[in-house]
């Protein structure tokens, strides 16, 4: 049984929830004005792990490791790839679904962010920040965001 709308179309996305000091790192997405995950769209010939490490850099300057399974660092004949903390599907506008595989991830290293642009700035939000119910953000994202945190204390 087939749940989605007919004729609908998927894009598929990689993001990450980035954890460090009980705090997740969010973006104020300029396009969409709400606070959300750093990530984006998989490009061809790249796996969803891939693309949430290259769109967190993007994004933030940030390099990233996954708290679920490592990255291969070469492809012989079967690899395993990190697993998502959280895969959704929602609704971006009629007949257009996004798809998101959302990692966890710790900060390894700092760097420059070549995307600032994409939005208005990152802020680290605590347990009781992201309960607030005026914050704008997706509820889905919310929550997500506060499975996380109480799953690695």
């Amino acid at each position: 049984m087939n749940f989605l709308p007919e004729d609908s179309d998927i894009d598929y996305t990689a993001s990450a929830l980035i954890i460090q000091d009980g705090e997740i790192l969010f973006i104020d997405h300029e396009k969409l004005g709400k606070w959300l995950q750093p990530g984006g769209h998989i490009d061809e010939n790249e796996t969803p792990d891939q693309a949430a490490r290259r769109e967190v850099r993007e994004e933030t300057g940030l390099e990233i490791d996954f708290i679920e399974g490592s990255q291969p660092e070469s492809f012989s004949i079967e690899e395993d790839l990190p697993r998502p903390f959280h895969v959704n599907i929602h609704r971006i506008r009629d007949g257009h679904l996004h798809c998101d595989f959302m990692y966890l991830a710790t900060v390894v290293a700092e760097g420059e962010a070549t995307h600032g642009h994409e939005h208005s700035g990152l802020k680290w939000f605590s347990r009781s920040e992201l309960k607030d119910e005026e914050l704008r953000m997706p509820d889905n994202v919310r929550r997500t965001a506060l499975k996380a945190l109480d799953e690695n204390r």
